[in-house]
């Protein structure tokens, strides 16, 4: 990227594409364990629809149903490069709602929030 891009770069879109990048990551990396079932779908189902509809519920946990089962395939056929695509639609999903509604990332990190830095022993 050339320096007059990131002059240009708002700091509240690189905060809301850290983030999106931070939860799609930590999701897809538990995408086939109990934390799907226990955290995850439902959390980002609620997330994606905004609270507009109870018909944007239904499309995202289908839509969130469809992703996992992708993921799934994935991992057993060792298939990295759509893995990492698939990492990259996620993202995309949450980016797109944290753009469109301004009490978005508010909700966003207190459902997912950062982790804590570590602290080096003295």
């Amino acid at each position: 990227m050339n320096k007059a891009a990131n002059e240009n770069t708002d700091p509240a879109d690189n905060s809301r594409a850290e983030h999106a990048q931070r939860v799609a990551a930590l999701v897809t990396a538990e995408a086939v364990g109990e934390e799907w079932k226990k955290r995850h779908h439902m959390t980002l189902t609620f997330f994606l629809a905004g609270a507009r509809s109870s018909h944007e519920e239904e499309h995202h946990a289908w839509q969130l149903d469809e992703w996992r089962k992708r993921i799934v395939d994935c991992l057993e056929a060792d298939a990295n490069a759509e893995l990492a695509a698939l990492q990259e639609q996620l993202q995309g999903w949450i980016l797109g709602e944290l753009r469109c509604r301004d009490t978005a990332l508010d909700s966003l990190l207190r459902a997912y929030s950062p982790p804590e830095p570590r602290r080096e022993a003295p």
